[in-house]
């Protein structure tokens, strides 16, 4: 079992992404916005991170280069946004992986897993 931090301003997509990792074991912890993610992340240790790239305030990326800066877990971009730019953005400021919206159960988790596995989680 995995401690997920999931960072998602849709609630519908977070209460999916949620249900699909819960049914798999992990224990995932919900931030609505970059701003609530960036306060969890200072209190909690977590072994993944799911964040969405376009959010009002903070954006994803920004979280995510905040993450890379401190260190952090490994981070799996999720967006609406399938363009290669938006891909290429994501991995620049330091994820690991890119998942376009919208996806399957297993598709999520068959990354999910593969993220864990290389970082030992």
């Amino acid at each position: 079992m995995a401690r997920i931090l999931l960072v998602e301003d849709e609630p519908l997509v977070a209460h999916t992404v949620r249900r699909i990792l819960e049914s798999a074991g992990h224990q995932v912890e919900w931030a609505a916005s970059g701003q609530a993610a960036l306060a969890r992340l200072g209190a909690m240790a977590y072994d993944l991170v799911l964040c969405d790239l376009v959010m009002p305030g903070v954006s994803g990326l920004e979280v995510i280069q905040e993450l890379k800066r401190l260190g952090g877990p490994p981070v799996l971009a999720l967006s609406a946004s399938v363009s290669t730019k938006s891909q290429e953005e994501a991995l620049r400021a330091g994820a690991k992986a890119f998942l376009g919206k919208p996806f399957d159960a297993q598709t999520l988790l068959s990354l999910v897993e593969k993220l864990l596995d290389r970082e030992g989680a």
